[in-house]
């Protein structure tokens, strides 16, 4: 199955699409360019630009309103790991690796970890970007929640499906 038929739902394909469209000569979109404004306005209350920092390291520099509200503060400034449980982390870093390492896409479903707990659940594309069009230094986040299904008892379980995009996928 190729990584775009993966996706649900459709405003997921519409988002990873626009991401694709804004690639210039195989390179990652500059961050400036996608987000917000290269993004389709429903998935803005619903995005976190992460700024790849340090070998391992991935800082919080922007979220949308809904986030903001689910997590109750601006979390901004913040890293990845400060943010979600040690399991969670472990499970994620992969994913962000390839984002960063291969400047594809990754997609993920589970649930969005507050402090361990379980908030909501649903599926998370990240699309990396780059600050001056030269190198993958950022990935954004945009998160699509399934308000209605049920959340699992068991926080620690932080991904249900991980898929990466391969490069050749690209074009």
């Amino acid at each position: 199955m190729r990584f775009r038929d993966a996706l649900a739902p459709r405003l997921a394909v519409q988002t990873f699409d626009c991401w694709l469209a804004l690639r210039v000569e195989g390179k990652v979109p500059r961050k400036d360019v996608l987000c917000p404004l290269g993004l389709p306005p429903p998935t803005l209350p619903y995005i976190m630009l992460m700024e790849h920092v340090g070998a391992d390291e991935f800082r919080c520099r922007l979220i949308g309103t809904q986030v903001r509200e689910w997590y109750g503060t601006n979390v901004v400034g913040q890293t990845m790991q400060e943010m979600i449980p040690p399991r969670a982390w472990e499970q994620r870093l992969p994913l962000l690796r390839h984002c960063i390492d291969e400047g594809a896409p990754t997609w993920f479903t589970g649930p969005m970890l507050l402090k361990g707990e379980a908030m909501r659940r649903g599926g998370r594309l990240m699309l990396p970007v780059s600050s001056r069009g030269e190198r993958t230094d950022g990935i954004v986040l945009v998160g699509f929640f399934d308000e209605a299904a049920p959340l699992p008892t068991d926080a620690s379980i932080a991904i249900d499906v991980a898929i990466k995009c391969p490069r050749a996928e690209l074009g």
